[in-house]
């Protein structure tokens, strides 16, 4: 077990956070059954290979975009052909982690009805090391998928065939974490900010961590950025400049997990 996922059963703080989102994952889960009646599509976009609920304290790391602006915050994944929705939003998540030797993805997105919260997606995918790929090298980290799972339908219980595919990449952060006031007065940003909603827009992950990221990475969940003290880091900065080394433990050099 590396140090990181240790610390992660360790730290009763973590758990808590992470119980508790998964007990707002149920409720949110049963108002879909109900929106699933009005609003169709709710039904085809709600799935998990895994038994569901499941308990998943494990370091969670989120396949973030360039910038990370609010329309474009998530590395993309397709299930069945269609491109989950990647944008921000209170709930959303598009976490990478280790269960052993298990990749697990796990991706949501939320939205509002009455006043309370349904999932638009939710995915909850393992793989086995023989059903992804991973590259290491010249300071990036690449994941790639494209699998056939029996996945089960969390709306109607059935079981279903579904093709997923992503590639999710971790470019170095060395020199590309810059700071709000950097990116008041970059030019690239601005044309981010243009393309993705005008220049009125905010990035999502400058107010939560104070500085943005100009490559894509992963980054700790913003549970792990709350605690990070308790997982050994002075800063979210030191934190996220360490991201790498969790996936070269679990991927070895080769970029097999279990090596």
């Amino acid at each position: 077990m590396c140090e990181l996922c240790q610390k992660a059963k360790e730290i009763g703080k973590y758990d808590e956070f992470i119980s508790g989102m998964l007990e707002e994952d149920k409720a949110r889960l049963e108002y879909s059954k109900e929106m699933a009646k009005t609003l169709r599509p709710v039904e085809r976009s709600v799935y998990s290979s895994m038994n569901w609920p499941v308990k998943l304290v494990y370091p969670m790391f989120e396949a973030r975009a360039a910038y990370a602006v609010p329309n474009n915050y998530f590395q993309n994944i397709n299930m069945a052909e269609e491109r989950l929705g990647n944008g921000f939003a209170h709930g959303a998540m598009r976490s990478v982690f280790f269960a052993g030797k298990k990749l697990v993805i796990f991706s949501k997105n939320v939205n509002f009805h009455d006043a309370k919260e349904f999932f638009t997606s939710f995915l909850l995918l393992h793989l086995e090391p023989g059903e992804y790929k991973s590259v290491m090298g010249a300071g990036e980290i690449r994941i790639t998928a494209d699998v056939e799972k029996p996945m089960i339908n969390l709306v109607t219980g059935k079981v279903e065939k579904k093709r997923i595919s992503f590639t999710f990449l971790q470019q170095s952060v060395e020199g590309r974490i810059v700071s709000k006031e950097q990116a008041a007065t970059s030019a690239r940003f601005k044309n981010v900010y243009d393309k993705y909603g005008g220049a009125t827009m905010k990035s999502a992950s400058m107010d939560m961590e104070g500085y943005a990221i100009t490559v894509p990475h992963f980054s700790p969940h913003p549970y792990m950025l709350q605690l990070h003290k308790e997982f050994g880091f002075e800063t979210n900065k030191e934190f996220q400049l360490k991201v790498a080394d969790y996936f070269k433990a679990h991927l070895g050099e080769s970029g097999v997990a279990g090596v």
